[in-house]
């Protein structure tokens, strides 16, 4: 596969921030968790006690403020994120 095919088909699988926004949001003020690992690394990075969350001004960064950190993601390096089920 050439380098630029590979690109495409990285960037088709790419994660949106569409969807971990709504989940950061839904956090704000709960005690939610939620894990995310980025592309390269096999230890999720935990968030909690979320106080904000909001888009960036690059194509798929967010920046969110919890109790203890201000944290910038490029949703585009995460390659999973999941929550602990509270519906059940």
């Amino acid at each position: 596969m050439t380098s630029s095919a590979s690109l495409i088909k990285r960037k088709a699988l790419d994660m949106e921030r569409g969807p971990l926004l709504e989940i950061l949001h839904a956090m704000v003020g709960t005690d939610k968790e939620l894990s995310i690992i980025f592309w390269g690394e096999d230890n999720p990075l935990e968030i909690r006690d979320v106080e904000f969350a909001d888009r960036l001004t690059s194509s798929q960064g967010i920046i969110l403020k919890t109790k203890s950190n201000t944290i910038w993601i490029d949703s585009s390096h995460v390659s999973a994120a999941w929550q602990v089920r509270d519906d059940i």
